[in-house]
């Protein structure tokens, strides 16, 4: 059973890990932050958590390719994604959907925005 508070955060870059992990804590969440994506399945796997939030643009593997693999295994396919970037161009987007994500998220976001969107990903 996944745990409806929980929520993965894959995101590199540290300033934006503690961003989006604070402003999960201010929406109720539990924020399980990971900062390297080669663990993204395996997390997600043991987490179950009741959504993923993927950066795009990672150093190792591309957060499409996270998004992708997620998707493709049996235990995380269901898993709520919402893709998180800089990049906000239709195709970016486009290519998001393309891999599986729910929802697609420019940076910078604003919180309430943000929340908003968190408690659509999980209903």
């Amino acid at each position: 059973m996944a745990h409806r508070k929980c929520i993965l955060l894959v995101e590199d870059t540290a300033s934006h890990r503690k961003l989006y992990a604070s402003w999960l804590k201010i929406g109720g969440y539990e924020a399980h932050v990971l900062a390297d994506e080669r663990n993204a399945q395996r997390v997600a796997e043991e987490l179950s958590p009741a959504a993923i939030i993927v950066d795009i643009r990672l150093p190792n593997i591309s957060g499409l390719d996270v998004i992708e693999g997620l998707k493709r295994t049996e235990l995380t396919r269901s898993i709520p994604v919402m893709a998180l970037t800089v990049l906000d161009s239709l195709a970016d987007q486009e290519a998001c959907f393309a891999a599986g994500a729910d929802v697609f998220v420019t940076k910078p976001d604003r919180i309430a925005t943000f929340l908003d969107r968190i408690a659509a990903l999980l209903h």
